[in-house]
């Protein structure tokens, strides 16, 4: 029955490609990834000698390509006249991920040092679904998720965003909450194989929800509400929920002879239920027995989530910042710095990513190594411990715009186990992947 509403639902819902600007501020593509384009590689403006004329950064163009018109066939109607439906286009993503390497894990007492063997490949992400404009003011967004278990498979999404005003809309349906900035962008526009691993251990499922936003300026609130229910079809309204409020100010400032963005943000989780919440956390692993020692694990439950960093972007190069606690029966923060650099506009990218975890409490930190560090994706095998780095350095090969790439990097993973039994891991795992999407 289930599947049945699922296609019934990808057959009449959906919600056409807006516009770049509003692509960017929804977290559905990166800044810096936009375009590169050698004719135009500067975002101009308008003059800035007058105090009083705010500075306009415009992204710049992708360079003109043969697969434009391939990707043009996304959009099955477009009638900026017609009064109910302005816009139908379909969506998909698929991405596929591979990983080689060996987590080499700590000898303790009578257990000897053993290594454990996390190569492998998997269709990480596989969705189809389309988008709307209607009625001039709403962007209805469906999508169903093909890859991985039952309890990941199903509707991705099922939301519309309505604008009451120029300056203030709501977001209502199925759709994730805000929160950081790799959980808010869209993973076909994240230049990383996968989200840093605190991310995915802090951040709340995809579940029906309410959320306002409104901007001033250079500043943009968010309120919302989200239900404690994790259906990966149609979640009900659940339990007392999770209170999400945002807070972001951008700027945009000249640099040299070229213009700079930088975006600062603040987002804070309130879980109402904690332990008794099923959608945060994403995952479950209590009472299993983890890779590193086979102690047994319990899920960390979180009543408070806070996150707060930066973006900046300038010419060729971008960078990310963002610092995210989460505070309930145990307490885990973390730091997440990711540089970009275009070394061929528009064509090659190499990028880079520091992430560290730690906690004061034994078996706080949850991660799988791998081709999936979310252990809501893939928990076998998974890890604890209470200090984690991650240093990521790679290569994007993009084929055409972001929408399709190649990726290829490599990490050295330090899961540190002082505050447990003791049991280490260390691993240094070779990436490789595809992202295709429209």
């Amino acid at each position: 029955m289930k599947k049945s509403i699922t296609l019934l639902v990808l057959a009449i819902c959906g919600m056409a490609h807006g516009n770049e600007a509003l692509d960017v501020l929804e977290g559905r593509k990166n800044t810096d990834d936009v375009a590169l384009s050698a004719a135009t590689d500067e975002a101009t403006v308008a003059s800035d000698e007058d105090e009083d004329v705010p500075i306009i950064y415009t992204e710049p163009a992708w360079a003109a390509s043969a697969l434009d018109s391939v990707w043009a066939r996304a959009m099955l109607f477009e009638d900026q006249n017609n009064p109910w439906v302005q816009e139908v286009a379909m969506t998909g993503f698929f991405d596929f991920q591979a990983a080689y390497g060996k987590v080499e894990v700590d000898a303790v007492g009578a257990t000897p040092s053993r290594n454990v063997d996390v190569d492998g490949s998997m269709t990480r992400r596989a969705r189809l679904g389309a988008r709307i404009r209607a009625f001039r003011n709403t962007d209805i967004e469906a999508s169903a998720e093909f890859a991985g278990d039952s309890d990941y498979r199903g509707i991705e999404r099922l939301s519309a965003r309505t604008e009451l005003t120029p300056s203030t809309s709501v977001t209502y349906g199925k759709f994730r909450p805000d929160f950081g900035i790799e959980y808010r962008t869209e993973p076909e526009f994240s230049p990383y194989p996968d989200r840093a691993m605190l991310a995915n251990m802090l951040a709340p499922s995809r579940t029906v929800g309410v959320m306002f936003h409104h901007e001033r300026k250079d500043w943009e609130f968010g309120l919302g509400w989200f239900s404690s229910d994790a259906d990966p079809d149609f979640p009900q309204v659940e339990g007392d929920g999770i209170l999400a409020v945002s807070l972001a100010r951008s700027f945009v400032e000249r640099s040299g002879d070229s213009f700079m963005r930088t975006r600062w943000h603040l987002d804070y989780l309130h879980n109402f239920d904690a332990s008794r919440s099923g959608s945060l956390p994403r995952y479950n692993v209590g009472g299993r027995p983890s890779a590193n020692g086979a102690q047994l694990a319990t899920n960390p439950t979180f009543r408070h989530l806070f996150s707060t960093g930066f973006t900046i972007e300038q010419d060729r190069f971008s960078f990310l910042g963002d610092f995210m606690i989460g505070k309930g029966d145990t307490t885990a923060w973390g730091l997440t710095m990711g540089p970009t650099y275009w070394a061929i506009p528009g064509t090659l990218k190499l990028v880079g990513r520091y992430h560290y975890a730690g906690s004061d409490d034994p078996g706080a930190l949850v991660s799988t190594f791998g081709a999936s560090s979310d252990p809501y994706r893939d928990d076998t095998p998974f890890f604890i411990g209470d200090e984690y780095h991650s240093f990521y350095l790679g290569a994007n090969l993009h084929l055409y715009q972001d929408r399709m790439l190649l990726m290829g990097g490599v990490e050295n993973v330090i899961l540190k186990d002082e505050a447990g039994a003791g049991f280490n891991a260390d691993a240094v795992i070779w990436h490789t992947g595809a992202k295709l999407s429209f």
